[in-house]
């Protein structure tokens, strides 16, 4: 089992995401909103230095980092 990690400004994408990366969607955890993207990143620096065996999803360009963003945690399906 691998846990993904990743940040996101549009919460709607979280399921698309957990479907490309072959994720358990039981296994979802979202966090947020963050007011800001450095707050979104700064919770992600923070998980991953108490996270062991991860993978970070880079989020892909998303304008407007002044606004809300979001935060997820999945498990990776073990036959991928």
């Amino acid at each position: 089992m691998k846990v993904l990690i990743g940040i996101t400004k549009e919460q709607r994408n979280i399921e698309e995401i957990i479907t490309r990366y072959h994720g358990q969607s039981g296994s979802l955890v979202e966090f947020g909103p963050f007011i800001s993207k450095m707050d979104a990143l700064n919770w992600l620096a923070y998980l991953k230095s108490r996270i062991g065996d991860f993978e970070e999803i880079i989020p892909e360009f998303q304008s407007g980092s002044e606004s809300a963003w979001y935060g997820y945690t999945f498990e990776q399906m073990n036959n991928v």
